[in-house]
């Protein structure tokens, strides 16, 4: 397994509208440089189950 894993979590106001969480989510995330392209929709925990 390589690489470096971070989970960022928030709330969304409405389950029918995710787009102002996801705005959160990204700012923090671009905040330390990290790009659309580094992220991932594979869980962490499938990935340490692989490794085994």
């Amino acid at each position: 397994m390589d690489g470096t894993f971070i989970e960022v979590e928030t709330v969304a106001e409405s389950e029918d509208d995710p787009g102002a969480a996801l705005s959160v989510v990204r700012s923090v995330l671009a905040s330390p440089g990290i790009a659309e392209v580094d992220l991932t929709t594979v869980q962490y925990t499938d990935v340490v189950a692989a490794a085994r």
